[in-house]
């Protein structure tokens, strides 16, 4: 299930034109924003979809601005994340290595993303009951 359309995602993007493959960038922002929320709970309609319209906007939002990422950083499949610097002509590839300074990869996920889903009290940090 996709958070969102891609009429909102060109929305967002505009000025500037959203990409031909903006679908598959939704469906796979959509699938990450999914592993991160898999253990929120809120209400669902009789298809599985957030019931409060306040929920699914920030589904919505949180899914634009993991999209932007992907097409920002170029890499959906999450096969460049360990790539500190790369070149073309001449196929040059260096990969960041574990250090003291952090973990030398790409984040997989939009840091503004993760913020709407925090705001939105859809992250779990710690267990939950109903």
């Amino acid at each position: 299930m996709a958070y969102a359309t891609e009429q909102e995602f060109a929305a967002f993007l505009a000025p500037e034109p959203a990409p031909a493959h903006a679908r598959r960038l939704l469906d796979t922002a959509s699938d990450q924003i999914a592993e991160l929320i898999q253990f929120a709970v809120y209400e669902v309609d009789a298809e599985g979809a957030p019931a409060s319209p306040e929920v699914f906007g920030f589904l919505t939002k949180a899914t634009i601005y993991q999209a932007q990422y992907l097409k920002e950083t170029g890499d959906e499949t999450g096969a460049n994340a360990n790539v500190s610097s790369m070149s073309q002509g001449g196929l040059s590839i260096a990969r960041a290595l574990s250090g003291s300074l952090g973990s030398g990869r790409t984040p997989r996920y939009s840091e503004n993303a993760i913020g709407v889903l925090r705001t939105g009290g859809l992250l779990s940090i710690r267990p939950r009951t109903r």
